[in-house]
């Protein structure tokens, strides 16, 4: 390395950590990436994503993949229907606009693709792997700790059963909610955000259960009331497309409750198999009897992949005092919850200014640890200006979408001149 291009480590391959790395290698800066996870399909990568036009997208231009994006995205993805418990459509939009195109078709008016194009976090994924060169991940490497270098401002990165690393110059914490890098920072941890979703899937939902198909249709299909929803999306393109249901419930405890406690079950009962088709008619049975038939049968016909998620956030406006040489992005900073979808936009935004800020210390030739150390207060600065105002959105937007009138005051708010991505669940 030349005194000034630092040694940089990211630890965690999720999208921010992996669109991070590919914004600095499209600008000639290495890096190396640490992910605990022995590939890139290890284990379930999540569902859709609304990449918005001044923010994902942004990120994805910057590292040179907004032509990539516009191949693997999804058409009529940004189809949505707000229904209530009893049948009653109120919202209902095809997801057919104008992207900017001109009229004779030859490219976009604008590079940008215009509203919440979709996208399934897979083939996101995919996408910025293949934009890192090979060697640049470092898959089922479980990082053990990371330690300050004594007399310096370099960061050690220990890790286990692989030979350790020489000491980075920066050290970035892309390993989400219950990130371990954290921890150099603030010691405040995740909390529960009063809401537990069950979580089914159906695979090739054309073929297995039209009906279901139809109903969830081609981008998401949301049911509002108080303390509960009914999140259907459909994830994949084509023949092989899946529908996946989030069934959420709003507990008001301080902890999550387990699957005994909701299913009103004794302790010593035999454990809950959510795979049994049984337990789950117990579950709907018990929490959406008095919901419409064909939201029911919709949601029992996803049986597949069944998991119960307690879901967590940060607290808003949670905010550390600089340390040279190591900072956080995406999950690891902001954790919040799914209920504006605007998550992975904060967390692709984090990713675009910090690479921002080290391109800039890199190209005045201060990627030094004072330098470095400069241009994190100014990045941590700008990113927690920003995304206390989303955070405080999805909060707000969480505890409105779990109201009796939940789904008229969706509508009210997209009457007002809110826009129905502020609202789509991740």
């Amino acid at each position: 390395m030349t005194a000034t291009t630092p040694r940089i480590a990211i630890i965690g391959a999720g999208l921010v950590g992996l669109m991070l790395a590919s914004i600095l290698h499209h600008n000639n800066i290495p890096c190396t990436v640490f992910e605990r996870d022995s590939s890139a399909v290890a284990r379930a990568q999540g569902g859709t994503l609304d990449i918005h036009e001044y923010s994902g997208q942004r990120a994805l231009d910057a590292a040179g993949l907004l032509d990539g994006f516009r191949t693997v995205m999804r058409p009529g993805g940004e189809a949505i229907k707000i229904i209530k418990k009893n049948g009653t459509v109120l919202f209902e939009d095809s997801g057919e606009h104008d992207d900017g195109a001109e009229e004779d078709g030859a490219k976009p008016a604008s590079k940008f693709v215009k509203g919440r194009p979709e996208i399934d976090r897979p083939a996101l994924k995919d996408l910025l792997i293949a934009s890192v060169p090979a060697g640049t991940i470092h898959w089922g490497s479980r990082v053990a700790s990371v330690t300050p270098v004594l007399g310096s401002k370099q960061w050690a990165v220990e890790l286990e059963d692989t030979p350790n690393p020489p000491p980075f110059d920066l050290v970035v914490g892309a390993d989400g909610a219950w990130s371990r890098t954290r921890a150099l920072l603030t010691e405040t941890q995740p909390l529960y955000s009063g809401i537990t979703a069950l979580d089914v899937w159906l695979r090739n939902v054309d073929e297995a259960a039209p009906d279901v198909s139809a109903f969830v249709g081609l981008g998401n299909c949301f049911l509002f009331d108080k303390d509960r929803a009914l999140l259907f999306q459909r994830n994949g393109r084509g023949q092989e497309a899946d529908a996946r249901c989030y069934a959420c419930l709003k507990t008001d405890s301080q902890t999550p409750p387990d699957a005994k406690t909701l299913l009103g079950l004794e302790n010593d009962a035999p454990e809950v198999d959510w795979a049994d088709a049984s337990v789950r008619e117990r579950f709907v049975e018990r929490y959406f009897s008095d919901w419409f038939d064909e939201a029911k049968r919709n949601l029992l016909a996803m049986g597949e992949l069944p998991v119960l998620r307690p879901l967590y956030m940060l607290p808003v406006g949670l905010t550390w005092e600089s340390r040279p040489g190591v900072t956080l992005v995406g999950d690891a900073a902001h954790l919040m919850t799914p209920f504006a979808g605007v998550g992975v936009n904060v967390a692709l935004m984090d990713a675009l200014e910090l690479a921002q800020e080290i391109i800039g210390c890199v190209s005045a030739g201060r990627a030094d640890g004072e330098g470095l150390a400069g241009m994190l207060q100014v990045y941590e600065k700008g990113m927690f200006a920003r995304s206390v105002k989303e955070a405080a959105k999805t909060e707000a937007a969480m505890h409105l979408q779990f109201q009796e009138s939940g789904a008229e005051r969706m509508i009210a708010i997209m009457g007002g001149g809110g826009q129905p991505e502020d609202m789509v669940f991740e």
